[in-house]
């Protein structure tokens, strides 16, 4: 009995045996449940900080109805967290055609004409016999584009004097400084050496003014160097006595008077030369509508040769005078003429404010709380097919009318643009852009970066808005020290000449590239500052352009 009973005491059933077990398996698997719970709630944490595709928002009836940007627009691009608190809407441009209801505003016919500001008289600079004539009526020419050729003694006798002159302002070099070392030594007084001085300085001048009226016979400054060289040389044939008549301005040449043989003398027009990029519109309105229409305001051009086309133009002139028998005043319309379109003498009719074009002609419309101001242009911003990214486009819009503008050119039917919010665009875009405000909408130059001197650049780590490049020549017995030097483009120089020295010609200091010359005092300093806004190598001299040096522009 007593083992029995130890027997049955440490007998254990197995169910008893196995309710640990569930008991352990129960917690691992609610431990894996809970560790699951937290590492996706990491993974999801996680996220915050990586990159994101940009959000799709909602510009309107659609998210893809952007456009691409056309030339010449400006990009604005904003960045999502902006955009997202913005809410900007946008609208698509409509079409509706136009009615003899929707019509309105005031119209006037005009004429056609050549914008006078851009017209050019081309004329002899010298009487001689025309030996050329290159252009005819009608053509189109470039600035500095050769319409004629004229031989004319008057330049051929003015390049000998000149080529005279500087075989005596030679000699009076040489027998200035024989003087000076006759001086020095004792053979010569000082009234001699004055004497030779101031005939030295009466060449200078003579000299100067042979040079002077070759540039006025149309002579560059290139072609009279030749020529000094060719005194050098001794090649007397490389002499001409023509004179090539180029073209001042592009355009259009509209009055030949001349014709090859023909002499003529020194003043006559020979062409007469207009750009017609843009041409004038000369109209009337009569003296009930003067409070409508004002300087500025913008006209639509419509022309019968071009059924469904418009052109945009301004109100540039009023005349303040009325015309007593029809009681109207003459105004003036500046038009673009893209082509050529508007030939000279043409009637046009000219709408202010209202529909653009004649009845059944479909017209774009936006809302006109689209349409911005920035300086004297209309502007509009239109959504791309870049999310986050607005064009902004230039525009010719009308006068409002029941909440819309008519658009007359720049936009087309379909091309989604902003309503609202469009004044933080405008916003962006002058940040962007702060020339826009100007009359003429470019934008202004930048300032230059400078450097300390020309041949050390700058540290790294200065500003580059305040800082110069600059240079000191002297002038001796030798000539220009050193006679050459360098200097970084776009970059504001200040170039200090000191002569110290009388026995030399260098009494006035020319830079030919840039148009300056002046006077060089003995020893005291000269500045010439300047911005070398080009490339390459350029020239200075004396002012008989006996001493020379140069600059390089890197």
């Amino acid at each position: 009995m007593p083992n029995e009973a130890i027997t049955n005491k440490n007998t254990i059933s197995p169910s008893r045996k196995r309710a640990p077990l569930i008991t352990a398996l129960l917690i691992i698997a609610l431990a894996a449940a809970i560790g699951f719970w937290f590492l996706r709630g990491n993974n999801r944490n996680s996220l915050a900080g990586r990159p994101v595709p940009t959000p799709d928002f909602d510009f309107g009836a659609s998210a893809t109805g952007g456009s691409a940007a056309r030339p010449g627009d400006l990009l604005i691009t904003i960045e999502p967290d902006k955009l997202e608190n913005a809410r900007f809407k946008t609208e698509a441009a409509s079409a509706q055609t136009v009615t003899p209801a929707t019509a309105g505003g005031l119209r006037t016919t005009g004429t056609v004409e050549a914008n006078a500001y851009k017209i050019t008289p081309v004329s002899a600079i010298a009487g001689g016999i025309l030996r050329q004539v290159n252009s005819e009526l009608g053509d189109k020419v470039e600035r500095g584009q050769k319409l004629a050729t004229i031989f004319s003694t008057e330049v051929a006798d003015a390049q000998t004097a000149y080529l005279s002159m500087l075989a005596e302002i030679e000699r009076h070099h040489h027998h200035y400084n024989r003087m000076a070392q006759l001086v020095e030594i004792g053979a010569a007084s000082r009234e001699e050496l004055e004497e030779a001085n101031a005939s030295y300085k009466i060449e200078q001048a003579k000299l100067n003014a042979a040079r002077q009226k070759l540039s006025l016979l149309g002579m560059s400054a290139k072609q009279i160097d030749e020529l000094r060289d060719v005194k050098q040389t001794g090649q007397a044939g490389q002499l001409s006595a023509l004179i090539p008549v180029e073209s001042p301005a592009s355009g259009v040449i509209l009055n030949r008077a001349v014709n090859s043989g023909e002499v003529v003398t020194m003043g006559k027009e020979l062409f007469r030369v207009a750009d017609l990029s843009t041409v004038w519109v000369i109209g009337q309105i009569y003296e009930k509508d003067f409070a409508n229409v004002r300087v500025g305001m913008q006209a639509v051009i419509t022309a019968a040769a071009f059924p469904g086309r418009t052109l945009s133009g301004r109100v540039s002139y009023i005349d303040p005078r009325v015309e007593p028998q029809t009681r109207t005043a003459q105004i003036r319309i500046e038009v673009g003429n893209p082509g050529g379109m508007l030939k000279l003498g043409m009637f046009v009719d000219v709408n202010f404010g209202g529909a653009a074009a004649s009845e059944g002609r479909a017209m774009v419309s936006v809302p006109s709380s689209a349409v911005q101001m920035i300086g004297a242009k209309q502007v509009i911003f239109v959504v791309t097919d870049k999310p986050g990214v607005f064009a902004q486009r230039e525009v010719s819009a009308g006068a409002e009318s029941n909440g819309l503008a008519p658009i007359y050119a720049g936009l087309e039917a379909g091309e989604r643009v902003v309503t609202e919010g469009s004044f933080l665009l405008r916003a962006e875009s002058l940040k962007l852009n702060p020339g826009q405000l100007t009359s003429s909408g470019t934008q202004p130059a930048a300032k230059p970066v400078t450097q300390e001197a020309a041949t050390n650049p700058p540290d790294a780590k200065q500003s580059s808005w305040t800082q110069t490049q600059s240079v000191t020549v002297t002038l001796d017995e030798k000539g220009f020290q050193p006679t050459s030097f360098k200097l970084r483009q776009g970059v504001p120089a200040r170039v200090m000449f000191v002569r110290k020295t009388e026995a030399t010609c260098g009494t006035e200091i020319v830079l030919a590239e840039y148009n300056i010359k002046r006077e060089l005092p003995l020893h005291q300093p000269v500045t010439i500052e300047f911005t070398p806004s080009k490339a390459g190598e350029f020239k200075f001299s004396c002012g008989m352009d006996m001493l020379r040096g140069k600059f390089i522009v890197q």
